[in-house]
């Protein structure tokens, strides 16, 4: 039997499977179903149809996603954007994106979004004709436009217009490296990777609960919420991060499966006390904050079978996951939850995709889309990986084996210098993410990833925390320091144990490293570290 291609037949699939299992607070999945039906009526009569876009300002409740599958249904496009974003991040997103409605919160008290969309210039928003009002409060004029409340379009049962091939959502790149894209998702890609994810990680056991923690916006979070979903696992969603909340929820609601980055599995482990909780299923976490070591032992200590995961806006979360008893797990990669998948290591280092996950392109930005691919169909990730079991740890790819594991589609293929590589599918071997080619170090004309300096400094004693950049062909420690910190053994220790070319030329200490809040989370500012170094 084939599967679900569309979001609308996952969550009818689901609803069929499971219809009296909890879902969203206050709803099983039957209940779901007949909601997200009603709503796309609503919208239907609002004149929201195929090829239209609505654009989602969001915190993360039970309304987001039930606007998400409806706008599915209607075969339309939800254009998902991060709460934290202000008036003129959101112009050019909403001159480029162009929809016809935004969906906001106006009781939502971190945000003021109507002051915010009033702020926004009258030409980006001029494709706007309504807004939907997904809060508690009634119908009134928002920048001029009149607010529909999401109560309010309650309709008719729709009938299912989705389609495989439609657009879907676009996530918005956190823009660190350039400025941000719009990355566009047809409904397969995201219906296929639910499903592919959810076997991986059993959100389809008896008592599954999913903690939408991180921003739904984001794909790290949309990701895991719908495994959920097609799993059929409750979801609990949390409009912002407390860790005393989420601590007591967890307890409350039997919750199985999460994730987070680093910092947030951290606070988490704080509020706990050391108190245990019932054993997780999964708790993916992205290593933002160069604490993974931190995060694998306060999993140990609280049973939350933490793993190091793999991802991007283009390919989504969770591409990639680490087996949590394996060597490799609190190294972000591993093996790709999709058995069509694979990946390719190419001979700079840059890691190379393919997949049923992978993104249609970037909207409005065909140059971008047209840099992001290889002549022969990959995406270029713009992260450095190296493969697991390859020996000298070398980026050079793999090479040909005894019985190679062939690439996608069967044909061959081969590196600028005439390596082969090898591809590998869901049922094969792994890789390691290293580091962001961005940020990867020229140092004595060696080739470094930060994270191999900022490991060894982790680890010395009054080190709370390490980033390392390059300036002038070597490298710069930021460091905050703990209780014995004493930076001139912690120079002897580098001097002892790293190569010459590694040990950094200066030490600086810090309160706390400068970040940006993106949609998928916290992130360390790199770039301004590299400005900081020249200073």
């Amino acid at each position: 039997m084939a599967r679900p291609a569309t979001l609308p037949a996952l969550l009818e699939a689901t609803a069929a499977r499971n219809p009296r299992g909890a879902a969203l607070p206050g709803h099983d999945w039957a209940g779901v179903a007949a909601a997200v039906r009603r709503i796309a009526g609503g919208l239907a009569a609002a004149g929201i149809g195929k090829g239209d876009r609505v654009a989602l300002f969001l915190p993360n409740r039970s309304e987001f996603l039930l606007l998400l599958l409806a706008l599915a249904r209607r075969g339309a496009c939800a254009v998902l954007l991060n709460t934290r974003f202000r008036a003129a991040e959101l112009a050019p997103l909403l001159a480029r994106a162009r929809p016809k409605a935004i969906a906001v919160a106006r009781d939502f008290s971190l945000v003021d979004a109507a002051a915010l969309l009033e702020g926004v210039p009258a030409e980006a928003r001029a494709s706007l004709r309504f807004v939907i009002g997904a809060d508690g409060l009634g119908p009134d004029r928002v920048a001029g436009l009149e607010v529909l409340p999401l109560a309010g379009l309650d309709g008719a049962e729709a009938a299912d217009a989705s389609a495989p091939e439609a657009e879907c959502l676009t996530f918005t790149t956190s823009g660190t490296t350039s400025g941000p894209k719009l990355v566009l998702h047809r409904q397969r890609s995201i219906a296929t990777h639910a499903q592919d994810v959810a076997a991986r990680i059993g959100t389809a056991a008896p008592g599954a609960a999913f903690l939408a923690a991180v921003p739904l916006c984001g794909t790290f979070g949309l990701a895991a919420a719908m495994a959920a979903l097609a799993g059929g696992a409750a979801i609990h969603p949390m409009e912002r991060f407390d860790a005393a909340e989420a601590d007591a929820l967890i307890r409350r609601a039997g919750v199985t499966h999460l994730v987070g980055g680093d910092d947030l599995l951290l606070m988490l482990a704080d509020a706990a006390g050391g108190r245990a909780y019932a054993p997780f299923a999964f708790t993916g976490f992205a290593n933002f904050h160069g604490q993974a070591e931190r995060v694998m032992a306060e999993s140990a200590r609280l049973n939350l079978a933490a793993r190091g995961v793999y991802g991007s806006s283009e390919a989504q979360a969770l591409f990639a996951l680490q087996d949590p008893a394996g060597p490799h797990a609190a190294i972000g990669g591993g093996v790709p939850a999709s058995a069509e998948a694979a990946f390719r290591v190419a001979s700079d280092g840059e890691l190379l995709l393919r997949g049923p996950s992978l993104f249609d392109r970037y909207l409005g930005d065909e140059a971008a889309t047209q840099r992001a691919w290889t002549a022969d169909g990959w995406f270029r990730s713009g992260d450095l990986a190296s493969v697991q079991g390859d020996p000298d740890g070398s980026h050079a790819g793999v090479p040909p084996s005894p019985n190679p594991l062939p690439p996608v589609g069967g044909e061959g293929f081969a590196g600028a210098g005439g390596e082969r590589f090898r591809a590998v599918g869901g049922d094969g071997g792994g890789f390691d993410f290293r580091t962001r080619a961005g940020d990867a170090l020229r140092l004595g004309g060696f080739l470094v990833a930060p994270e191999e300096i900022e490991a060894f400094l982790d680890d010395q004693p009054g080190v709370m925390a390490a980033q390392v950049v390059a300036q002038d062909g070597q490298a710069v420690a930021f460091v905050i320091p703990g209780a014995g910190y004493d930076e001139a053994a912690l120079r002897a220790a580098c001097r002892a144990e790293l190569a010459h070319f590694k040990v950094p030329r200066r030490f600086v200490t810090l309160a706390e490293f400068p970040t940006t809040d993106g949609p998928n989370g916290r992130k360390i500012q790199r770039s301004r570290l590299r400005e900081m170094a020249g200073e």
